[in-house]
């Protein structure tokens, strides 16, 4: 069953909780340098500090569509390729909680050397590989994956598509485009069932709910780890403690960011980022917020881009309709 996200982050940089564990590692039970990688503390930081331009350079492209400062198609392939980057770093970042992983596995040890972080785990016999992974594979599974299989392998597209619903509600998000049998371009039929899209309002907060996610499940993964090797965090670190940067502006726009849903996604699982007056960054999945709406009517625009070969297009909640160029 799957277990929802509920967690508040109360350090002042609203860095998940894993950070702090990571720097009071002790040195006896990793092999970081065996590996010639950074320290275990210094691999995630780095991660999470692309992550934040990242997701920067997507949220300021949402904010300036759904602003409608920018024309929809001035701002169409940037946006898309800011999205792709994105999507691509939040899979760098599962492998990067994996090389964390392999830092407490003596590379001599291993039978097999893989390419991947994950097969060398499973090669080690890593049994805390299955804990990181259990916290995140639903969405990888389901979202991530499809994604970037699709965008690195079968030259899937991101599109955007916009709804208008009036001049001060307007909602930007995307789809995936793929080819169907019959050479027409239409969203995914895995991730849209060929006939929807996703809203930024939505995925930008799923996604950043994979990050502290990932981060759950990696510390439990690590908890687990030093209690089977019978040892303890240390009082103490070598480097300097974190400070608010990029990623807690990320966090703070996040929490303020509107809901700018699509029409089928009033019904679907949700993800509420908050911040108390305190300063506490509030984690909150549910089944379906009800405070989600989409009104009756509402003009919608998609993009797309022609290859001198295709001549028929499918685009999102248009049913079997397609248009030819």
């Amino acid at each position: 069953m799957k277990k929802h996200l509920r967690l508040d982050v109360t350090d002042a940089s609203l860095y998940p909780g894993v950070v702090e564990l990571l720097r009071h590692l002790p040195s006896s039970v990793l092999f970081h340098r065996k590996y010639s990688f950074r320290h275990p503390a210094a691999i995630y930081l780095l991660s999470l500090r692309q992550l934040a331009y990242d997701f920067t350079r997507v949220l300021d492209g949402y904010s300036a569509l759904r602003s409608g400062a920018v024309p929809f198609n001035k701002l169409d392939e940037q946006m898309s390729q800011s999205q792709r980057i994105l999507i691509y770093s939040l899979r760098e970042h599962l492998d990067d909680c994996q090389m964390i992983l392999m830092c407490f596995v003596d590379p001599d040890s291993i039978p097999y050397q893989g390419r991947s972080p994950d097969e060398m785990l499973k090669s080690a016999g890593f049994k805390e590989r299955k804990i990181f992974w259990d916290g995140v594979h639903n969405y990888s599974n389901s979202y991530l994956m499809p994604l970037v299989n699709a965008l690195k392998h079968s030259q899937g597209r991101l599109r955007t598509f916009v709804f208008e619903n009036s001049p001060s509600d307007i909602r930007p998000g995307f789809y995936l485009e793929e080819m169907d049998e019959n050479e027409v371009a239409q969203p995914s039929a895995q991730l849209h069932q060929s006939d929807s899209a996703f809203s930024y309002a939505r995925d930008i907060r799923n996604n950043l709910a994979l990050v502290f996610r990932a981060a759950e499940s990696l510390k439990d993964a690590i908890s687990t780890a030093m209690k089977r090797l019978s040892v303890a965090t240390t009082s103490t670190t070598d480097g300097p403690g974190v400070q608010p940067s990029l990623w807690t502006d990320v966090c703070k726009r996040v929490a303020s960011l509107d809901d700018g849903v699509f029409p089928q996604e009033t019904k679907d699982s949700f993800i509420r980022f908050s911040q108390t007056a305190e300063g506490t960054l509030q984690i909150r999945e549910l089944d379906r917020d009800f405070k989600l709406s989409f009104p009756s009517t509402a003009k919608c625009h998609a993009m797309t881009l022609g290859d001198g070969m295709t001549k028929s297009f499918r685009m999102p909640y248009l049913g079997k309709k397609s248009i030819r160029k």
